[in-house]
């Protein structure tokens, strides 16, 4: 600091000077000159006498003390050091940066940024362009890559993700698995899971190229970001990366049955490739589907009936089996937890197999019988979500029922009735 700084400092920095100078530099930072108005309240006798003398006025007994900020330069500009408002809070705070210089600063942040798009970008300059505009997918990667922009000068995800789909430029056929390409490409063999950064990114270009996903669909930008499932995602994702020349792991989806028909009675698990091909076998008319494990164990032990668990929102082993269940010419017969997720999952699965879907004790005169023993209250972002979903389910006026009664009601409070039912279910069957 020079000596005229710290001479500005030592005669204007006292306390009785605090609060107007911070008070002077957001208003100075806001609009960027020596205007407008600053108001300080409930000031000390202190705080009355140095700004009295600094503005050469007697403010003596004035709590509430109004300070133009054009007239305080002008006392700057008649002290023995002859400054300017601007000066003199430079060399109190250092360089001020007013709203026109952040707005300036900004603009050649973003314009660099851009630059830098365009020089990575190549072929795939269309989809970055959609990205940027906001008319694709993957709004929140975006912000992430300028984030990364700004402290690096690079997108080092954004760059391997790049890589790898010119190296897919033509798919791969036969398809290639995706760890394996992420370990050939970037020696790493999760490098490209949905959950990294250029996973995210990949995925991004997937729901763009072959989603046909704008920004504005519902759950895009989320799906995108490498978000949890939803509304039969991980099928339609699937297909995706297969179209570019990427096969996603078949082994580890698994469904979990019990009482299959033709099969042991305890519970068994079927992997996705198991599934792919297998002939639509005989079965009973209908098939009992329950989303948690522990009701699905209940009635694996206390019924004979089939029965599935989807463990959640359905990956893809779930779905391949209840198409062929249901190509099979059985019903579903779904029961879920009365929660936003559980409608969600159920209006799926409606969508999906339309009269095949048989809601079981998944309706409002179930809720309602046992809304009393519900603890778990629903958010408001929950309570919003159910209006825009009453419509669309089943049963229209459970959505209502749910929102009069506040709570959730999930299976395991009536898996006991539950079972019953899949008791009397079997009992009935010739």
């Amino acid at each position: 600091m020079s000596d005229v700084n710290s001479a500005i400092r030592a005669a204007l920095m006292k306390p009785g000077l605090a609060r107007l100078w911070e008070a002077v530099r957001a208003k100075y930072q806001s609009l960027g000159r020596a205007g407008g108005t600053v108001v300080l309240l409930d000031a000390t006798p202190e705080e009355q006498e140095a700004i009295g003398a600094l503005l050469g006025i007697n403010l003596f007994g004035e709590t509430r003390i109004k300070v133009p900020l054009a007239r305080l330069e002008a006392a700057l500009l008649q002290s023995r050091f002859a400054i300017t408002l601007g000066d003199a809070l430079g060399a109190l705070f250092g360089r001020v940066a007013t709203r026109d210089d952040v707005r300036a600063e900004r603009d050649r942040a973003e314009r660099a940024f851009w630059a830098y798009l365009e020089e990575v970008a190549g072929d795939f300059r269309p989809w970055l362009e959609a990205m940027w505009e906001g008319r694709a997918p993957g709004r929140g990667l975006v912000a992430e890559w300028r984030r990364l922009f700004a402290e690096t000068g690079r997108v080092p995800p954004l760059e391997a993700a790049l890589g790898v789909l010119r190296a897919l430029d033509p798919p791969p056929d036969p398809p290639v698995r995706l760890p394996i390409l992420a370990a050939r490409h970037l020696g790493d063999p999760h490098a490209l899971d949905r959950t990294s950064p250029a996973g995210r990114a990949l995925f991004a270009w997937l729901a763009w190229r072959y989603g046909g996903l704008d920004a504005d669909e519902p759950d895009s930008a989320e799906i995108a970001d490498g978000a949890a499932q939803d509304e039969g995602t991980s099928e339609a994702a699937r297909a995706w990366y297969l179209r570019a020349g990427i096969r996603i792991d078949d082994v580890s989806p698994v469904v979990h049955v019990a009482n299959w028909p033709g099969m042991s009675t305890s519970p068994m698990a079927f992997t996705l490739a198991s599934l792919d091909g297998a002939p639509a076998r005989r079965l009973p008319p209908r098939i009992l589907v329950v989303e948690n494990p522990a009701v699905f164990a209940e009635l694996a032990e206390r019924s004979p009936a089939p029965v599935v668990c989807s463990y959640g929102w359905p990956n893809a082993a779930v779905l391949r089996l209840l198409d062929l269940v249901t190509s099979a010419g059985s019903d579903l017969w779904y029961s879920g937890d009365f929660d936003l997720g559980g409608l969600r999952i159920g209006r799926s699965l409606w969508r999906r197999y339309g009269p095949r879907f048989v809601p079981w004790r998944f309706d409002r005169a179930m809720y309602d019988s046992f809304a009393q023993f519900g603890r778990v209250s629903l958010s408001e972002e929950e309570r919003t979500h159910l209006t825009r979903l009453q419509e669309a389910l089943w049963d229209s006026d459970l959505a209502v029922s749910m929102q009069a009664f506040g709570v959730k009601v999930f299976q395991e409070q009536f898996v006991d009735t539950l079972v019953e039912d899949a008791i009397c279910m079997e009992m009935a069957r010739p």
